[in-house]
């Protein structure tokens, strides 16, 4: 996902996205940290069920047999398919924990466990461990996970669109189709709703970062979060994120149902007690008499091709947030893999781009054994419908290599590869705007964003990557570009990606170090400031010395003249944005750059 902030602190922070790129007219969003919820007052949840907000727990510690369920669940179905785990590895807390089995068939199978709240409710949280079994692969429709409705007759029905009807919001993980880039199984978490502006009778499945599937003919795979901004002002696109398999999790999903008459329905959900998805500013019932009235685990597939099994745990329904359980160490087995390492995903550089050697210059390092797939856009035109004026009308890129030998060039982006840049889920939403898809072998390259014809305005360079799963990786990127005022600063954006990892990063911003590289109008004293995808400050520099010189110069990326910015912070995985300002308001040419440092 790319990221762009602009820097007119003076304005409200507001949020908008596009096409799978979050652009921050001041900001944006990635997974926030964990609340304290009620499972904190009750260690090893521990007599949770007697908390007043609590509707409903389970941790299968009662049971001996699958028959013995529904005397506390309303309903199980399947319980050939059920079982009582007692191995260690197949529960999560206490001796025992659910196992639900999808058996190798090519009928359909729905195994779940259902409970009626009673009295319904507003507002409802359910939270559950899972563990998807190690080879887990479903390829057809796969329902699983963690269920809140009200009133649902059963699929393949769409609801009213006056809100009279029902809702339903299931968070789940499945492959929808041939994937998103970087999706491998059991898939990335998402919600799966059923709501009054449903595009499908058979539901639609909404990603953190605001995409939805189907596609619909006015706004694509746009969300309605996405594609009418002013109508959902609270959404903040967050980093898709998918589970490694044999690992527990503590998934919670939390359904606030809308004051009839008002937008403030909010669908949200946490992996590990961290903020992955959340839509807020929702309609979905015009009455209040529309209540929660169920809550669901499942595991459903279309057929299975393989035995495939999903392990439930200490489930907690009730009317406050949950979180993960605390304190009396539960056994997880196997031992969780030590969560993989963030690492740089897609980064972007927003700035205003003219003629000569005030292009767009956006250098990037692939470091590793592999070659790697990467998707460059040069985008101007799109800009211009999140308020950003002065939009670069018909840019152009340029790919060059450490040599600066040219590799290719784009001016429109439909001109040359459009099957497989579409095959991306990532083609420019302009035809003028520029794309290159190519597949790079480690080392140094650059690309550079210009206006057609020499023309001038404000440009965003992205590079994605689209083969997250090769021996390679991002290691180093750069933005060069004017520093003036106002709108007009230097803004470098990126991700990191890499589930519940962290990395070590160091931002930098130089200036004076550019005159010896003979850049003659170089910002003489840049500022830094690291900003989380929620707009929060997460540190700012003038000189590097003030601040860090020993953590800096221990990576080895200490700028080479003092007055130059840096900033040595680790990140876990989600969305930053660099912005550079001159001192004093001072202006001139100016290079950000991000390196993470493993």
């Amino acid at each position: 996902m790319m990221i762009l902030l602009c820097a007119n602190r003076a304005r409200r922070i507001g949020f908008v996205s596009f096409s799978g790129v979050i652009i921050f007219l001041t900001s944006s969003a990635t997974a926030t940290s964990a609340d304290s919820g009620i499972a904190a007052r009750y260690p090893g949840d521990k007599n949770i069920a007697s908390d007043p907000a609590v509707v409903f727990a389970d941790d299968f510690e009662s049971y001996t047999s699958p028959s013995q369920l529904t005397s506390k669940w309303t309903s199980a179905y399947q319980l050939s398919n059920l079982r009582i785990a007692t191995e260690q590895g197949n529960y999560y807390a206490g001796g025992k924990g659910l196992e639900m089995t999808l058996s190798i068939s090519t009928a359909e199978v729905a195994n779940a466990l259902n409970k009626t709240l009673a009295p319904t409710v507003d507002t409802a949280f359910i939270r559950a461990y899972t563990k998807f079994d190690p080879g887990y692969s479903v390829s057809t429709s796969n329902h699983n996970g963690l269920r809140l409705s009200a009133k649902y007759p059963g699929p393949g029905i769409k609801p009213p669109t006056d809100g009279t009807g029902f809702f339903l919001f299931l968070l789940q993980n499945n492959i929808q189709g041939s994937g998103r880039p970087g999706e491998v199984m059991p898939g990335y978490s998402h919600l799966y709703a059923y709501w009054p502006k449903q595009r499908s009778e058979f539901g639609d499945h909404w990603y953190s970062d605001g995409y939805v599937v189907p596609y619909d003919n006015t706004i694509g795979n746009n969300g309605e979060w996405l594609a009418y901004p002013a109508q959902y002002p609270d959404f903040q696109p967050l980093t898709n994120w998918q589970p490694q398999r044999d690992r527990w999790y503590c998934y919670e999903l939390m359904v606030k149902a809308n004051t009839p008459g008002n937008n403030d329905g909010e669908v949200k959900y946490w992996i590990d007690g961290i903020v992955v998805g959340d839509f807020p500013n929702l309609s979905m019932r015009s009455i209040s008499a529309l209540k929660i009235d169920t809550a669901h685990i499942g595991l459903h597939a279309q057929h299975s091709e393989r035995v495939n099994k999903k392990w439930y745990d200490n489930v907690v329904v009730a009317t406050q947030y949950i979180g993960p359980i605390v304190g009396a160490s539960p056994i997880p087995s196997p031992t969780p893999t030590p969560a993989p390492m963030a690492q740089l995903q897609n980064i972007s550089g927003r700035l205003l781009i003219q003629t000569g050697n005030n292009v767009g210059i956006a250098g990037f390092v692939v470091g590793g054994a592999d070659a790697k797939k990467l998707l460059i856009r040069g985008l101007g035109p799109t800009l211009a419908q999140f308020n950003v004026t002065g939009v670069m009308q018909n840019p152009t890129l340029e790919l060059h290599d450490g040599s600066g030998s040219l590799i290719t060039t784009n001016d429109n982006w439909k001109d040359t590869q459009p099957a497989e840049i579409t095959a991306t889920q990532l083609a420019p939403p302009a035809d003028v705007e520029a794309a290159i898809l190519a597949t790079l072998q480690p080392g140094a390259y650059t690309a550079i964003q210009r206006g057609a014809g020499g023309g001038t305005g404000v440009g965003l360079i992205e590079i994605y990557d689209v083969d997250p799963l090769a021996a390679s990786k991002l290691i180093n990127i750069s933005t060069r570009g004017l520093v003036q005022t106002g709108d007009n600063v230097l803004i470098g954006g990126f991700s990191l990606a890499g589930g519940s990892g962290s990395n070590d990063v160091v931002v930098r911003a130089l200036g004076p170090s550019l005159v010896p590289l003979g850049v003659n109008n170089a910002l003489p004293d840049p500022v830094i400031t690291l900003y989380d995808s929620n707009a929060n400050v997460i540190a700012a520099n003038d000189n590097w010395k003030d601040s860090q010189q020993s953590a800096i110069e221990n990576t080895g990326f200490q700028p080479p003249n003092d007055l130059d910015a840096a900033i040595s912070v680790r990140l876990t995985a989600g969305n930053y944005t660099a912005i550079v300002t001159g001192k004093s308001g001072g202006t001139g040419v100016a290079l950000v750059e991000v390196y993470a440092t493993h």
